[in-house]
């Protein structure tokens, strides 16, 4: 009884306003994190510029998606990629497939071993100058920078508790329990 008591007080303590359910065999509670709120976390870090030897990168706002039926979640965003020969940019899009993790010196979650679904130019006719090295950086860039900053922040009194974090079926869930 005192372990569904504390159990439960941790679940509300979180400060989730996402689902929550009592794992499978009793092991804590499960709770699922709301897109809306990891979108929003994301957003706060972006748009973010990093030069590069070849040009600058400007990646914007970053949208997260859950994939039914998926243990990754979707990522997509957008980039303009400039330099001396292209000084007006070259827009184009990335989408990644990403996992997460947690970092509990910090209370976050992050995403995990992102991998790179698809990359799309939007002028053709200047696409065809970006050389191997230029797309690979680009993908490179982007995912440093997505695995560098938090998806979500735990707050202090739940975060203690994280038994697991995962995607299931698209969408991020949170194991807590003592």
């Amino acid at each position: 009884m005192k372990y569904k008591i504390v159990c439960t007080s941790i679940a509300l303590a979180i400060g989730l306003s996402g689902c929550v359910g009592v794992a499978p065999g009793g092991q804590g509670y499960n709770i699922t994190v709301p897109m809306n709120v990891i979108n929003s976390t994301v957003g706060q870090n972006f748009p973010q510029s990093q030069k590069t030897n070849y040009g600058t990168l400007m990646i914007d706002k970053p949208n997260i998606l859950g994939q039914q039926g998926s243990d990754k979640l979707g990522v997509g965003t957008s980039f303009t990629f400039s330099n001396m020969f292209v000084p007006n940019g070259i827009k184009g899009a990335v989408s990644l497939s990403s996992g997460v993790r947690y970092n509990a010196s910090d209370r976050g979650l992050y995403l995990s071993s992102p991998m790179i679904d698809d990359i799309k130019f939007q002028n053709f006719t200047l696409s065809k100058y970006m050389t191997p090295q230029i797309r690979n950086l680009i993908g490179d860039v982007i995912t440093q920078r997505l695995t560098n900053k938090p998806i979500y922040h735990m707050n202090n009194m739940g975060a203690s508790f994280v038994k697991d974090i995962r995607v299931d079926n698209g969408n991020v869930v949170v194991n807590v329990g003592l």
